[in-house]
């Protein structure tokens, strides 16, 4: 696969290493884990092994040197080939035609998936595997990564998924581990609140203003994080983490946005407002396992 062009920002990325953060290693991986995970259900890859290009500003173009299923998802985005294929879509790349990611003004990160995924194969001691060309470097325009080996299933092309629904300020959440650290009031303040995304934010993080939440009894000893965590600094602003986060971190946890939505919080642009809706762990867990179930229908 050779690209063309790289638009603002492309890295390849895979789901993350998880079970290392005692090590002070965070799993990383993609900003909108469920965006990621539909690309490759699309194209029939599993994406528990498989890298796809995470794009951020759009025109990235490239070719594949053989017959590939591909498939472009985010927020606000379509592929453009011969004819525009919208996006969330699987359709057949004839070999050496060029295929551009189109990012609307609303795109955020889009997700690029081919079908045998983006590997370099490599032995871990007795083990062959295949690891991500690259992982998470800046792509360069010119530049040639290895695919995978795969079978090509022509009938995946025309394949699609509904997106999920980015417009949505809705951002489902549950307490957090550190809830007791404020008081009822506070905690009222926070769910009922709309709150302004920040240019700041990044992949490590979104960081939000509005009101200010306060903790009564001010930051804690360093814990561990993880994705979805949304700290309140002692200036009140909330951060919620996203796939680049720390290893740990000293400001108290008011809630936890589910895995279903870690994507909506990715993809909020600066200047767009969400709020949070307190849900139980039942519901957070059912939410996940429909987004599964829906993948899983496709892959």
């Amino acid at each position: 696969m050779r690209i063309e062009a790289i638009g603002l920002r492309a890295t390849v990325q895979d789901r993350g290493r998880f079970g290392h953060l005692r090590e002070g290693i965070p799993p990383s991986g993609p900003a909108d884990p469920t965006a990621f995970a539909a690309a490759h259900a699309l194209v029939g890859n599993d994406a528990r092994e498989a890298a796809a290009i995470e794009i951020v500003g759009g025109a990235f173009a490239f070719r594949c040197e053989d017959r590939r299923i591909v498939a472009v998802t985010g927020r606000d985005v379509a592929l453009r080939g011969r004819d525009l294929v919208p996006g969330w879509t699987a359709t057949f790349a004839r070999p050496g035609e060029t295929y551009t990611v189109v990012c609307g003004e609303r795109s955020r990160f889009a997700y690029l998936a081919v079908s045998g995924g983006i590997a370099t194969e490599t032995v871990l001691g007795s083990r062959a595997a295949y690891l991500p060309a690259g992982l998470g470097r800046p792509l360069r325009s010119g530049e040639v990564l290895p695919l995978g080996m795969t079978r090509l299933d022509v009938e995946r092309a025309g394949l699609s998924v509904i997106s999920p629904d980015y417009d949505t300020g809705q951002i489902r959440a549950i307490t957090g581990p550190h809830a007791q650290r404020f008081t009822n009031e506070a905690l009222s303040l926070f769910f009922r609140s709309e709150f302004r995304v920040e240019p700041a934010s990044d992949r490590m993080g979104t960081r939000l203003s509005g009101p200010r939440i306060a903790a009564r009894e001010g930051e804690i000893l360093t814990c561990g994080v993880i994705a979805g965590a949304v700290q309140i600094p002692s200036g009140g602003a909330p951060i919620v983490l996203l796939a680049e986060h720390q290893a740990t971190g000293g400001y108290p946890i008011i809630a936890t946005v589910i895995s279903a939505d870690l994507g909506l919080v990715a993809q909020r642009l600066p200047g767009e407002r969400l709020r949070f809706v307190r849900v139980d762990r039942d519901r957070a867990v059912d939410a996940l396992r429909d987004v599964r179930a829906v993948l899983e229908a496709i892959a």
